[in-house]
């Protein structure tokens, strides 16, 4: 199934099951208000209604299909057993449980308005409903290869050992969806042979494996794919990229072979964007007396200015003025080369123990990094997010010794990332470092970003790793 064809039966599913969802929780509440006081001999008092439950709705139709997502449900072409299936589903709708039970806490629901009971009868009856359209989703895809007028006849041209590849992955297809009539080589038959055995195999579709040598074969029978409507595949990975992930793009009405190693654009990236608005303004709101108090204190204590800025290295190295409470003296960018023998950072980072420019209320702000709280502001205006790698000065990015370092700036900067949650200063060699962003840009999801965020939590107030 190609990447298109499964993103609609993707979106198709996801759309059911946000429904069923909601069905779910319905359900769940019917069984509380009718059923289990029977089933328990006790009277019914009081009826909050479903219009109770409509916060729960709203939030489990965009999150309910996410959170599946982020436990492989919507992988077609991953050999799971049911069970295995099931569990995950199960794990989902826990999940989904958590997320609303915070938000029942943090929008103060009233507890007379609905019945807590209700959302424990979701969690079963939530996983059967899922489980039972995955058995027959599942049914269906299995089926649809024992239709013969679904089949889709295929031939593979290529040479041997990349038609043998091809072969092997299409068996593993879920369905059978697709019949390989024939395999051959373009450079061993002619032009007329090719289009006669499209005539004699009903073709449907053929498969191209590119080749440096056959570009002129693959060319001119393109040419007769497209006169006679039969759809056309081009394998594209002769350039052999182990990161860049490919994609088929157009611009200004010119076809072109997309490659990229970080997060295509995508609603999860709208998400994110949100996130980082919302939290970034209600963290700014709710902390404002806080800030007040730091400026004052700062002030006072150690002088103008309070804050720190500094030209760091934004998205893709371009630079942009982050903004800190200043945490050390003055003359703190003049003093630094005289502490470079100290540097206990390997690489182009410069990290000291025991700062000697730090002050003493700067000691303890960077212990439980609220010095990095005005970059909130940063947030908001989007020159970076909550959850990405931390931003280095010009000066550090532009002695970087390896070019694959760089890749760590390929997404916007973050307030918190992998490195902030692993041990931050105990982290003494700048690879380690760069390993931990490079992981985090490779499997970044908005999940990701969500558990980072939480982890992130306990670390600043316990101030572990910081120094």
């Amino acid at each position: 199934m190609l990447h298109r064809d499964q993103e609609i039966v993707v979106q198709v599913l996801q759309v059911l099951d946000a429904l069923l969802l909601c069905l779910a929780l319905y359900l769940a509440h019917t069984f509380r208000l009718d059923i289990l006081p029977i089933l328990k001999g006790i009277e019914v008092t009081t009826d909050p209604g479903i219009a109770s439950y409509y916060w729960a709705i709203v939030l489990l139709i965009p999150l309910g299909p996410l959170v599946l997502e982020r436990q492989d449900i919507y992988r077609l072409h991953v050999e799971q057993g049911f069970l295995q299936r099931v569990w995950r589903i199960f794990k989902a709708v826990f999940i989904l449980l958590v997320l609303l039970t915070i938000f029942m806490v943090t929008l103060r629901i009233p507890q007379d308005t609905i019945y807590r009971m209700a959302f424990v009868i979701f969690v079963p009856l939530a996983t059967s409903l899922i489980a039972l359209r995955e058995y027959f989703f599942q049914l269906w895809l299995k089926g649809r290869g024992n239709r013969l007028v679904a089949r889709q006849q295929v031939l593979l041209c290529g040479i041997g050992g990349e038609r043998e590849k091809w072969k092997q992955e299409m068996n593993k297809v879920p369905g059978g969806a697709y019949k390989i009539m024939e395999e051959v080589d373009l450079s061993q038959i002619s032009h007329q042979d090719f289009i006669d055995k499209l005539h004699n195999h009903s073709v449907d579709i053929v498969i191209f494996m590119v080749d440096h040598t056959n570009l002129p074969e693959i060319r001119d029978s393109l040419i007769a794919c497209e006169s006679e409507g039969i759809e056309a595949w081009v394998s594209a990975d002769f350039f052999g990229t182990s990161l860049a992930r490919p994609s088929f793009d157009e611009f200004l009405q010119r076809p072109l072979l997309v490659f990229r190693s970080t997060p295509d654009a995508s609603f999860e990236l709208v998400i994110k964007r949100m996130i980082d608005i919302v939290g970034s303004l209600t963290l700014i709101v709710l902390l404002s007396p806080l800030f007040l108090a730091l400026f004052l204190i700062i002030r006072f204590q150690d002088g103008s200015p309070v804050f720190f800025r500094q030209k760091r290295s934004g998205l893709f190295g371009r630079p942009f003025t982050m903004i800190k409470y200043r945490s050390m003296v003055m003359n703190a960018e003049q003093v630094r080369a005289k502490l470079q023998e100290q540097n206990q950072m390997s690489g182009p980072v410069f990290k000291v123990e025991d700062d000697p420019r730090v002050t003493r209320l700067g000691k303890w702000m960077r212990r439980t990094s609220i010095d990095e709280l005005p970059q909130l502001w940063n947030v908001l205006r989007g020159q970076m997010s909550l959850v990405g790698p931390r931003p280095l000065p010009l000066y550090e990015t532009e002695n970087f010794e390896s070019f694959a370092h760089r890749r760590r700036m390929s997404v916007k900067p973050g307030l918190t990332c992998l490195w902030q949650i692993s041990g931050r200063n105990k982290i003494k060699d700048f690879r380690d470092w760069v390993e931990l962003d490079l992981e985090y840009i490779d499997n970044w999801s908005l999940w990701l970003d969500i558990k980072i965020l939480l982890k992130t939590i306990p670390v600043v107030l316990f101030g572990k790793g910081a120094s």
